[in-house]
């Protein structure tokens, strides 16, 4: 339920009164130096700060665990702010004044130490694919992008000079990193802390019978398993 507050005028100095922490709604994420974001807010500003990632609304509900209306409510209050911007393909980036203020404000949260920048220990499997013959990767990544499958709900596009990322997540926190090379070949990272070869099995299972429905392509999969590594967690 939309908490009925009325916006107070956002990054102006001029401001001689600052109301109380107490006199806000519930929602609120109070900073003097950024007068007023909601937490919400606050999530959606850090999680979009990696501008290689393309997230979409489901992508960005999955990853804060926001209510629908929550989410449509921090959504629209930083585009208000022109902070955020939507996409033609229906994702969201930060504009150029959201990356300078989002940058200012985890310089802030960190020495604040309000923000969790430690390093979580996950175990990584991973599977190489190479398709004979090779497709590029926008074509590869156009049969996966935005899919679910199993208990994994799609979450995010990177995009790199290498290669172009898609991951997935479920309810376990537990990922799927697919990375699709400039030269045809995929991999397929299942980032978990506790690892399932069936899991594994089922993860490239579908990748391997997408790929095959939608294109004349012969799959050979070379496995390669790393058994320990040290990953920033999505969490």
């Amino acid at each position: 339920m939309d908490q009925g507050y009325k916006d107070i005028p956002f990054y102006e100095n001029n401001y001689s009164v600052v109301p109380q922490l107490e006199d806000l709604p519930y929602d609120y994420f109070f900073n003097t130096d950024y007068n007023y974001l909601t937490i919400p807010e606050v999530q959606l500003l850090i999680i979009l700060s990696d501008s290689q990632i393309s997230y979409t609304f489901s992508g960005l509900r999955k990853t804060t665990s926001l209510h629908q209306h929550q989410l449509t409510k921090a959504l629209k209050r930083l585009q208000d702010r022109d902070l955020l911007a939507k996409n033609e393909n229906g994702t969201y980036e930060l504009t150029d004044l959201g990356s300078i203020r989002t940058r200012d404000l985890l310089h802030d949260l960190i020495n604040k130490r309000a923000l969790n920048i430690e390093n979580d220990q996950f175990i990584s499997n991973w599977k190489k694919l190479r398709l004979v013959p090779p497709s590029d990767k926008e074509t590869i990544v156009s049969f996966l992008e935005k899919r679910w499958f199993g208990d994994f709900r799609y979450l995010y596009r990177r995009d790199t000079e290498h290669h172009i990322e898609l991951c997935w997540e479920d309810n376990n926190k537990d990922q799927v990193h697919l990375y699709a090379g400039n030269s045809g070949n995929v991999e397929v990272e299942y980032r978990t802390k506790h690892p399932k070869f069936s899991e594994m099995q089922i993860i490239t299972e579908w990748v391997r019978n997408e790929l095959l429905n939608q294109s004349d392509v012969q799959l050979k999969i070379n496995e390669e398993i790393i058994e320990k590594i040290d990953e920033i967690s999505y969490n």
